[in-house]
């Protein structure tokens, strides 16, 4: 008897610690749950993304025009626009962001034509010669490590033509054409860009956009 009570009372002791433990355990976990429920998590706002985005559906063309009422261009409903924060985290080493200011970026990818392009607008502030201008982004990239190859440059009036290839460390190789524009008071880029070997998938489209420049 003795003996029993012996080897009971271990297993008792033993019992009763489960079973602490577990009650411990689950009020801890539903002390969790409630703070778990009156956290605030952060909101974040996707863009609206139609089927055009992936599938290249045709709809009316956005437009967009600069503060100053100066230029406008048009682009097709699958261009998704996106933040200034964006394109520094994409073309940190590629685009002119120190002396510019970014006034559309926008991404277009088509799942049936599967090219990621990139459309951005851009307020230059630097010196109103374009010569010089395509001069200072090539030692921007330069500077940052990358290199900008200048394939094609074509300067008529106030407007400077350029096709070029970006290699960065970061972003690999990219084609681009790219308008730089002289108005009356303010001076712009207009770039479109793609990886180099999609570059002939976008290339009609880059025309096309570059065609619905106006000026006023």
């Amino acid at each position: 008897m003795a003996k029993k009570k012996s080897v009971l009372i271990p297993l008792l002791i033993i019992f009763i610690m489960i079973a602490g433990l577990s009650f411990l355990t689950y009020w801890r976990f539903k002390d969790f749950q409630k703070s778990f429920e009156e956290v605030n998590l952060p909101e974040f706002k996707m863009p609206e993304i139609s089927s055009d985005f992936w599938f290249g559906g045709e709809q009316e063309p956005k437009e967009f025009t600069t503060p100053d009422n100066k230029l406008k261009i048009k682009y097709r409903s699958y261009w998704v626009e996106m933040g200034e924060e964006s394109l520094k985290s994409y073309f940190s080493g590629i685009t002119e962001t120190e002396k510019a200011k970014t006034l559309l970026f926008a991404m277009r990818f088509n799942v049936k034509n599967p090219v990621l392009a990139f459309l951005v607008v851009q307020e230059l502030n630097l010196e109103r010669n374009l010569e010089k201008a395509v001069q200072a982004m090539a030692e921007s990239v330069k500077k940052k490590g990358g290199e900008m190859k200048i394939f094609n440059l074509n300067i008529e009036g106030g407007q400077a033509d350029v096709e070029a290839e970006y290699q960065s460390k970061d972003q690999g190789v990219f084609y681009s054409k790219e308008r730089l524009i002289l108005t009356e008071g303010g001076f712009y880029a207009v770039s479109v860009f793609s990886q180099k070997g999609s570059w002939g998938q976008i290339e009609a489209e880059a025309e096309e956009i570059f065609g619905s420049v106006e000026l006023f």
